[in-house]
């Protein structure tokens, strides 16, 4: 049976078309509302689903799923949790008042093991029956029980997944037509780079194109990644290495999917269906529409909600196609920020596409409105803000051309060592080879400049001097308590000497600041870490710190009163 994470994704939203919400399309002031009205003391990214039996949709009341329980709130009273594993037995009951023939009261009754009965009832417009079914299933079909995180973008997965991946893509490269050419290189380069390999698996990779009559099968590359994934993941990378194979189908020529021969005749093996192709083609023409000139923003919006239907409609999640990002050239989290500008973060859903703290969960769901306020989206032009995509698409561009530098200058180091070895006293090819080092290393030196400047603008984005009260208070919101040890790990006490006047000799303080050493990367990351909670926006300091005082001040009323 599939993972129990997987099977109530699946099939949950069969319950209501309405009041069923499934992870990771589940808002976030949801999702904090939920945490804290459930008693629900896991992370927000486990959990699969929520009913939302409220009137106007706060998320205070109902049933909230995760891969290991069940939580029912009914209105006005108390959370009652029960975990799968204590249920003994679940019954659908239709009860008739007395008086009342032409009414009919739906509920579920739940037994655990050791003799508690748990009645779930007065949910609106649900259907009890399947809901009933469902719960049947899991307490009958499954042995294991589970909370997981219901989504992980590729780039925060296992480098063998990455590297199996990879390998699925250039193997249909090869048997398109039994050549690499200049465009499908530079497309696997780009996946390469939103998919953060490390300079080992891209050498591992370079030798795998070099020498494709050594090829792997296409079900042992499949076999990695379904064994190597995140439980439950599965499907979704079946989805996202669909939209990357006919992406660079489409880029070399071709039309139609049903003409497209890898992908047909390997159906069984990657286990797609003609849905789930049709919605990889859909998200593929809108990301190129996406950038074009003469599409509106209202045009994007439209889309994208049309592209987020036709994806419920297919029982899958829309951040499942966006995995490794978007093909023209954005990483899963620049996807999300794109998204982000135009008021549309929560459409993928990816602030649960994290393992720990990737980069996807930095700029997730619900914290557009906060990019918004920072960088005055709401008062941008239709250009700029397509602006904020392709700043992000050249950055990719400009990362992805300094790891091809990084590989020429590898292979010629190699080249020179086989020449010298070999004794080759060619003047000619001595000559070539040293103009070739010279390049690539005038390309290094480059790159290092590129990069350096780079970490300096990221800095620039982040806390000079870190006020961990402040952070505290923006961090407070279950979807964002990580992000505090996030962003704090990154600091470390240094002194100072304070000094006042000309005549003050000054005294030690101690203040966090940034640790010495990042990478661009982790440089990167912390900036957008500080956008999401809004350190730099002053209404979202004043909110957090609003909220900070009320909290203390409650704490010292009950400690009055107790």
């Amino acid at each position: 049976m599939a993972n129990i994470n997987q099977f109530l994704r699946e099939h949950l939203n069969e319950v209501s078309g309405k009041n069923i919400h499934i992870a990771p399309g589940i808002d976030d002031k949801k999702i904090n509302n939920a945490v804290k009205s459930f008693n629900f003391s896991g992370s927000p990214g486990n959990i699969i689903a929520l009913f939302d039996n409220t009137l106007f949709g706060s998320g205070k009341d109902g049933l909230l799923f995760t891969g290991e329980q069940l939580i029912s709130r009914p209105s006005f009273s108390d959370p009652v949790m029960v975990s799968y594993a204590e249920i003994a037995t679940v019954e659908y009951v239709e009860a008739t008042p007395s008086g009342k023939k032409d009414k009919v009261i739906h509920s579920i009754e739940i037994m655990t093991k050791d003799g508690k009965k748990i009645v779930i009832k007065d949910l609106l417009e649900c259907d009890y029956t399947r809901l009933a079914q469902i719960l049947n299933q899991v307490i009958t079909d499954f042995d294991e029980y589970k909370e997981e995180q219901q989504l992980i973008s590729i780039d925060e997965m296992d480098e063998v997944v990455k590297l199996a991946y990879i390998k699925v893509i250039i193997n249909m490269t090869w048997d398109n037509d039994n050549i690499i050419d200049d465009k499908e290189f530079a497309e696997i380069l780009l996946l390469m780079t939103r998919l953060d390999l490390n300079s080992e698996s891209r050498f591992v990779l370079r030798a795998y194109m070099s020498s494709m009559e050594q090829k792997e099968p296409l079900s042992q590359l499949m076999d990695v990644i379904n064994k190597g994934c995140p439980e439950g993941q599965g499907k979704s990378l079946h989805i996202s290495v669909t939209k990357d194979l006919i992406n660079l189908w489409f880029i070399t020529g071709g039309q139609d999917p049903a003409s497209f021969t890898f992908l047909q005749q390997n159906r069984d093996i990657i286990v797609v269906s003609d849905e789930e192709i049709n919605l990889a083609v859909m998200a593929i023409r809108n990301d190129q529409n996406m950038l074009k000139d003469d599409v509106t923003d209202d045009q994007i919006k439209n889309a994208l909600k049309e592209l987020s239907a036709k994806a419920a409609a297919v029982g899958t999640p829309l951040a499942a196609v966006y995995l490794s990002g978007s093909v023209v050239g954005m990483s899963a989290a620049g996807m999300t920020s794109g998204l982000a500008s135009l008021g549309l973060g929560g459409l993928l859903g990816l602030s649960s596409m994290a393992t720990g703290i990737g980069v996807a969960v930095l700029i997730g769901v619900g914290t557009y409105a906060g990019i918004r306020r920072l960088t005055g989206a709401n008062e941008l032009t239709r250009s700029k803000r397509r602006e904020l995509m392709l700043n992000e698409v050249i950055k990719q561009t400009q990362t992805t051309i300094s790891l091809l530098i990084q590989d020429i200058n590898y292979i010629t180091q190699k080249l020179n060592a086989i020449l010298l070895v070999q004794g080759t006293q060619d003047a000619q090819i001595k000559k070539m080879m040293m103009l070739m080092g010279q390049m690539t290393g005038a390309g290094s030196v480059l790159t290092g400049k590129s990069n350096k400047a780079q970490g300096s603008v990221s800095k620039l984005r982040c806390a000079q001097f870190l006020d961990e009260n402040k952070l505290r208070a923006l961090t407070r919101e279950a979807t964002k308590a990580d992000l505090f040890t996030f962003i704090r790990e990154y600091y470390e006490e240094r002194s100072f000497r304070q000094i006042k006047d000309d005549d003050d000799k000054g005294a030690q303080v101690i203040k966090l600041v940034i640790r010495k050493e990042l990478s661009n990367k982790e440089l990167e990351n912390l900036a957008k870490a500080f956008e999401a909670i809004g350190y730099f926006s002053v209404s979202d300091v004043l909110k957090g710190t609003a909220v900070d005082v009320a909290s203390k001040a409650k704490d010292k009323l009950t400690g009055f009163f107790s």
